[in-house]
């Protein structure tokens, strides 16, 4: 799969670097498209799609024209995030995590 030459906007993109090449987190990723078939990914996508469908992986929408029942919207691409980055991450989880922990044992629990 080609990519296209990729063009830089004023905003922070995850994958690429502003002059265009893949940032250290995602080089082995993009590295890997690259090997992809044309197409491929659109199959896949699609394939991914249709497996949730059968699963019932869906949600309803009352009232649009399309029909009630979508497919939960996703990207196949996943988002890459460093070791330094998650680090971050997991600690404000843990950090949330027992605050609602604390939370719900203060509603539940007689002092």
């Amino acid at each position: 799969m080609r990519l296209a030459p990729y063009q830089y906007s004023e905003i922070f993109d995850e994958m690429f670097a502003p002059d265009g090449s893949p940032r250290a987190s995602g080089k082995r990723f993009v590295e890997r498209l690259q090997t992809l078939s044309e197409g491929s990914l659109q199959q896949r996508q699609k394939a991914a799609e249709i497996s949730l469908q059968n699963m019932g992986i869906t949600f309803n929408v009352y009232g649009h024209e399309a029909g009630t029942e979508k497919v939960w919207p996703f990207d196949l691409l996943p988002r890459i995030i460093d070791a330094h980055e998650w680090k971050t991450i997991e600690s404000g989880l843990k950090q949330r995590i027992h605050a609602l922990n604390l939370f719900i044992d203060d509603i539940y629990n007689d002092c």
